[in-house]
């Protein structure tokens, strides 16, 4: 494949992780709601995590999330060019490909950063430690996120999916477009042969 054409994919999967990546942000902020925490706690403890506080805390999780989205989404679809049968040449093979990646990612980076960075810092600021004092604010979703824990793991789960299923279902859309034109000018150039 020509640099071009990882170009083209790259951009492709730009677009389809951050479309997977909102779906999800969403979907977080629904669970945040539903169990009467702040929205964005998920993100704010990541940024808790690293040492930020308040809003920065939220920006830095939803800026990794985000840059970790797009980053999924093009690695996708530049893998989806490298053997003929991961070529996303139907809506319903990138939508089930793209559900297959989720859950990869759920196992690849979900679990370690909730195993090794959220859990240890929902440990650390629930025992009162910390160089900083935590706000009100902050100190609720620590107990929203301990009170929830099963929960949000396995509801993770569920949204990583829907995240990859989103991705996968874009990346086919715009990817399929692509085959099309391909194959049409493989053919015209075959009948002016």
């Amino acid at each position: 494949m020509h640099i071009q054409g990882i170009y083209q994919k790259a951009k492709v999967g730009t677009a389809a992780g951050l479309i997977g990546g909102f779906a999800i942000i969403l979907s977080f902020f629904v669970i945040d709601s539903s169990i009467g925490a702040p929205l964005g706690t998920f993100y704010t403890m990541i940024g808790l995590a690293v040492g930020l506080h308040g809003v920065n805390a939220l920006i830095f999780g939803l800026f990794v999330h985000m840059l970790t989205a797009v980053t999924i989404g093009v690695v996708f679809c530049i893998c989806s060019t490298l053997h003929p049968m991961l070529n996303l040449t139907s809506t319903w093979k990138g939508t089930f490909a793209g559900g297959v990646t989720g859950l990869e990612v759920y196992a690849i980076f979900f679990m370690p950063i909730t195993l090794f960075i959220v859990l240890p810092a929902i440990r650390y600021f629930a025992m009162g430690s910390g160089d900083t004092a935590l706000t009100i604010n902050e100190l609720h979703m620590i107990s929203a996120l301990k009170a929830n824990l099963n929960l949000i793991v396995w509801g993770s789960l569920a949204l990583h999916v829907l995240y990859g299923s989103t991705m996968g279902f874009f990346s086919s859309l715009m990817i399929h477009e692509e085959y099309k034109t391909k194959q049409s000018t493989t053919k015209q150039d075959f009948f002016t042969v």
